[in-house]
């Protein structure tokens, strides 16, 4: 069974898009979590770039694309798949450039701590939780994926495991060619915001509002890291989208990596966005510097098989996350 409730993001008012502060939020409750009077491990999902909490878990259909209810998704994890039960949370991240990425910004406005105390709290306040860290887990898709390395890496307090499922990572490889395909879609013109039909001119802002936010520089409010008409890459600006990138950052979070219980890089190996070089370099980082973390690799491209990456990460959480020995409130 799914909850659907509006939620009032504290955290998200004042944010320089104006975008809405109420938010939905959905809770999948396991089989049995009526009758049984547990208390229950948490496994927050973050939805993707482009993407919305409804859009998650009531996808959209058409001719050619089709994907199943997210509660047709979690179903057989707690039914035929044998999978200790949890409560699988699923908070809003949209912002009208796309997506927040996770992070706090004066542009699209505080979403990690919109989910740290807004949201977690709402949870913890009004279901059978475990309302300690070692049983809540945070997991996501591409960026839903950076942002539960963003979550959890800066919060262990918090989150107890958290899974990359085709993150974002290595920007240096996968997003700076991004931002000059940007560059060449609307040349000779120069920047000038988000186009109606123009992926990537949409992506970029989208990015640029999360990394690296300009209050000072309306109407968009951001700084791009490519100057215009040179190219020249602005060292300062670049720096910025560089400190939330995973390859990076880990140095500066490896003692709140180490109090982790469990950390999972999955991805395929026919990533359309190369993402799989990125997952292997930070998990050679991680090695290197002794964080224990387990890969997985599967033969699928982006977004083909999230669905089935959704399963198999909950199983993984099941195991790593602490179960309740205990009944009631």
């Amino acid at each position: 069974m799914i909850v659907h409730s509006r939620i009032e993001g504290s955290h998200l008012a004042g944010n320089l898009l104006g975008d809405p502060i109420e938010r939905d939020l959905f809770v999948y409750l396991p089989p049995g979590y009526e009758a049984s009077g547990c208390r229950y491990p948490v496994a927050y999902l973050l939805h993707a770039y482009g993407g919305t909490a409804e859009s998650l878990v009531n996808p959209r259909t058409d001719e050619r694309r089709w994907a199943p209810p997210l509660e047709d998704v979690l179903g057989p994890v707690f039914g035929r798949m044998g999978t200790s039960p949890m409560i699988v949370v699923v908070p809003d991240g949209w912002s009208r450039y796309g997506c927040s990425q996770w992070v706090d910004s004066p542009v699209c406005g505080n979403f990690e701590q919109y989910v740290l105390q807004d949201v977690v709290g709402y949870v913890d306040g009004h279901y059978r939780t475990i309302p300690d860290a070692t049983s809540r887990g945070v997991f996501g898709f591409s960026s839903g994926g950076s942002g539960a390395w963003h979550l959890a890496s800066r919060n262990p307090g918090t989150f107890g495991a958290l899974a990359m499922l085709s993150a974002d990572s290595f920007l240096d490889m996968t997003h700076k060619t991004m931002l000059y395909d940007y560059l060449d879609s609307i040349w000779p013109e120069a920047p000038n915001g988000p186009i109606d039909g123009n992926y990537l001119s949409q992506i970029v802002y989208a990015y640029a509002a999360c990394y690296s936010p300009n209050p000072g520089a309306p109407p968009f409010f951001v700084d791009l890291p490519v100057a215009f008409p040179s190219g020249e890459l602005v060292p300062e600006v670049w720096g910025r989208w560089l400190s939330f990138d995973p390859v990076i950052n880990y140095r500066d979070r490896l003692d709140n990596l180490a109090r982790l219980a469990g950390i999972l890089l999955d991805v395929g190996c026919h990533d359309d966005y190369h993402l799989q070089w990125g997952h292997r370099l930070l998990s050679h980082y991680l090695n290197e510097a002794g964080v224990v973390h387990e890969v997985t690799e599967h033969a699928g491209n982006h977004g083909g098989r999230s669905r089935e990456r959704y399963q198999l990460t909950l199983r993984w959480l099941s195991r790593v996350l602490t179960p309740s020995p205990t009944r009631g409130r």
